[in-house]
């Protein structure tokens, strides 16, 4: 059966970094993302000084699910449309999705890194290593 995605309201503040949002509608969706977050207090830093393949992480293999399972479902659509009356969502990120609608495949990916550096451990290593 066919069926309509009706949204009355929808309201997104934020959506970022590989993040999808769809109404209808989807054969397959691959968000993907690897991403180094860096939180560094006072100092000033170059982009470049954090690159990938520095971190193990994002040249490993993702595990792979083995095997295809097939779920036994009946289904009795009330109404030919999918309708949503309103949605509010704070925010999406790192390969995420928000799908109102038939999704057939997803393989959705995200490697994240994250890194803090503090002033006080900066300094507490200047001084170990003099």
């Amino acid at each position: 059966m066919i069926r309509n995605s009706v949204v009355r309201k929808m309201k997104v503040n934020e959506n970022s970094f590989s993040s999808i949002i769809n109404i209808g509608d989807t054969v397959y969706a691959e968000p993907y993302i690897r991403a180094i977050a860096i939180q560094k207090e006072g100092a000033f830093f170059l982009p470049d000084s954090f690159p990938f393949e520095n971190y193990p992480i994002f040249s490993r293999p993702f595990p792979e699910m083995t095997g295809k399972r097939d779920l036994s479902q009946s289904h009795f659509n009330h109404h030919p449309d999918i309708l949503v009356d309103g949605i509010r969502i704070i925010g999406a990120s790192g390969s995420s999705i928000i799908h109102i609608g038939k999704l057939e495949n997803i393989d959705a990916r995200a490697r994240v890194k994250h890194i803090r550096i503090l002033e006080r451990d900066i300094s507490n290593t200047d001084h170990q290593s003099s």
